[in-house]
């Protein structure tokens, strides 16, 4: 049997890369309007659940992000970074920079920054329904 969480909030559902460089911070990545979370396994962790903390997905046994809509690119800054290269970086990561043409993970290595981590998460209320049938796959 296949489970299905999902988040009963918008944008509850994100995807999130952090990189660093020196005492520098950079966090970003994606913000789904709608989505859910896939599992085989009986979701166990509604008894300690916070929807103010959420869940990291990797922390689901078996949970994959399911279909998702609306993504919405979202970066931040540490204080640490000067204007004029969160300007840079940001040009980089919205993909309107003439300057580089790869995708902004590349990039950002090539300039010397270390991804530290990748990591999904959904948070706020949540529901869990049992999917008691795979849905039938048309070409």
């Amino acid at each position: 049997m296949q489970y299905q969480i999902i988040p009963l909030e918008m944008g509850s559902l994100v995807k999130r890369h952090v990189f660093q460089k020196n005492n520098k911070e950079i966090k970003c990545g994606l913000v789904w309007k709608l989505g859910s979370v896939l599992t085989n396994i009986k979701p166990a962790f509604l008894k300690t659940y916070d929807p103010n903390i959420g869940i990291c997905i990797q922390d689901i046994p078996g949970g994959s992000i399911g279909e998702t809509y609306g993504g919405e690119k979202v970066i931040y800054f540490s204080d640490t970074v000067e204007d004029e290269e969160e300007e840079e970086l940001s040009d980089i990561f919205y993909e309107s920079s003439k300057k580089y043409s790869n995708n902004y993970v590349d990039v950002f290595h090539d300039l010397g920054w270390i991804e530290v981590s990748i990591e999904s998460y959904i948070f706020g209320e949540i529901e869990i329904k049992e999917i008691k049938s795979t849905p039938v796959s048309y070409k």
